[in-house]
């Protein structure tokens, strides 16, 4: 269920707080792949995850049979019904995890700049959103994802980036995994089966990510590489994921596509702290085309926007309509119209005769009259 007011509040508070978190991850990621086999600190952080999120819903699940006071196998039978009308959503969350933190960090390894990465990766909830919107038929909404997208662009030419397509490709196909993961938290959500939906996703996904390490050998099995690979699991396919199911819930996920552009802003002071990165005026406007993408979008400050443009153009119409009276002479002078009602008539025939809306016909039934007898159109 989708709500506004404090709801929004919280779900974009929700929501910052997880992109922070999954920020941080993706920092210890980048740590951990100093040196080593490009797929490996992600694939070791998909593992982790997994195991943590199985632990979440253990424990989850315990809370639960406390609260009831029931029994432990009556609550397990409840959660694997929920589980049972999810399969599909879980299965595309641990497909999408075996392939999204690995391909992440092996396009940042190629490619040279984490913005770049980012801004590719990013189209794919602004593309859930963008599709969302026009199914919804919100076909001005459409401009806050499409201006995200654009912020995200501004920001990754702060750095330099090396071409290198296969490193693109790689972006890419993460943010599809990316569109993938928001439609099927969105799923799980709605069914209320978030919790199990996670861990199971999760626990599947170790041993897809599992042939990530078999590849790339064992030169990552440092107890470096192991404890920051540890944080990013926590932190990245962990808390992260739970904190942005919850904001799904909240904002749905057109809202929520766009918030997720918000990751780089979030990532200004990890950036600083741990990779002792400096924003600089290309940042700067792009978090501020963000800011003004996430804001627009989570107050819908479209439909304020149509109501007013629908009041201009009504103001219009009935401008219009009041000098096409004034445009027709009256019985008496039908024959002789002056001078002064032509000019009107020859004014408003071209917009009359350019619409092809309702008011249009009816500008154009008002004013033929007084057109014909000025020579601009035929009988």
């Amino acid at each position: 269920m989708r709500v506004g007011g404090d709801g929004a509040l919280r779900g974009v508070a929700v929501g910052l707080l997880g992109l922070l978190f999954c920020v941080a991850g993706d920092a210890f990621s980048a740590l951990g792949a100093e040196d080593q086999f490009p797929f490996a600190p992600g694939a070791l952080g998909a593992v982790f995850g997994g195991l943590f999120l199985a632990g979440y819903a253990v424990v989850k699940i315990g809370l639960s049979v406390r609260s009831r006071g029931g029994s432990a196998a009556e609550e397990i039978q409840r959660v694997r019904a929920s589980a049972g009308s999810v399969r599909w959503p879980i299965g595309c969350l641990a497909v999408s995890g075996v392939f999204y933190l690995p391909l992440l960090v092996g396009a940042t390894q190629r490619i040279g700049s984490f913005a770049t990465v980012i801004a590719i990766a990013f189209c794919g909830p602004l593309g859930v959103a963008v599709w969302g919107t026009l199914r919804k038929a919100r076909y001005v909404a459409v401009l806050w994802p499409v201006l995200a997208g654009v912020g995200l662009w501004v920001m990754s030419l702060q750095e330099e980036s090396r071409i290198d397509w296969l490193g693109y490709a790689f972006a890419a196909v993460a943010a599809v995994c990316f569109a993938v993961n928001v439609s099927a938290v969105e799923k799980l959500e709605d069914r209320g089966a978030e919790t199990i939906g996670l861990a199971l996703a999760g626990l599947l996904t170790i041993p897809g990510a599992a042939c990530w390490l078999v590849v790339g050998g064992l030169d990552w099995f440092q107890p470096r590489v192991l404890m920051l690979a540890m944080l990013t699991g926590l932190c990245t396919a962990c808390v992260a994921p739970v904190l942005e199911a919850r904001s799904i819930g909240y904002l749905g996920k057109e809202k929520f596509g766009v918030l997720s552009s918000g990751e780089p802003i979030m990532s200004l002071p990890i950036g600083l702290l741990l990779l002792g990165e400096t924003p600089g005026w290309f940042v700067a406007t792009g978090v501020l085309i963000i800011v003004v993408a996430i804001v627009a979008n989570t107050t819908d400050l479209d439909e304020p926007l149509l109501r007013w443009l629908g009041r201009r153009d009504l103001g219009r119409l009935r401008g219009s309509r009041r000098l096409a009276k004034a445009a027709v002479p009256a019985d008496g002078a039908a024959r002789t119209a002056d001078s002064q009602s032509l000019e009107v008539a020859a004014a408003l025939w071209p917009l009359a005769q350019g619409g092809n809306t309702k008011a249009a016909a009816l500008l154009t039934g008002v004013l033929t009259p007084v057109a014909e007898r000025a020579g601009l159109t035929k009988r």
